[in-house]
């Protein structure tokens, strides 16, 4: 059954709507990547030595940072293969 004009109208606003929305997730993984890196050259190059508070500190900023960006890209992935089926969905429906 072929759908509606107008449903076919909301399903293209719906995946604009995504497609936003994934461009931001997108960003935050790229910022998550950014920071877990530069924690692990702060790490490797300025942090050598005896384990003092900066460096304890420098670790747990990398597990969070790691986490956040794992979830991230989790999080785009997923949307993205929800976009692209509802795009199949909807070229399936013509």
């Amino acid at each position: 059954m072929a759908l509606s004009r107008s449903e076919r109208e909301k399903i293209k606003f719906e995946i604009q709507q995504e497609n936003i929305l994934l461009q931001r997730v997108k960003r935050y993984v790229q910022y998550g990547g950014v920071i877990v890196l530069f924690c692990v050259a702060m790490l490797v190059l300025f942090l050598k030595g005896d384990w003092n508070i900066w460096k304890i500190l420098d670790v747990f900023l990398i597990v969070v940072a790691s986490i956040f960006t794992i979830m991230s890209f989790l999080s785009y992935r997923n949307g993205r293969k929800h976009v692209l089926q509802r795009i199949n969905y909807l070229d399936q429906k013509k």
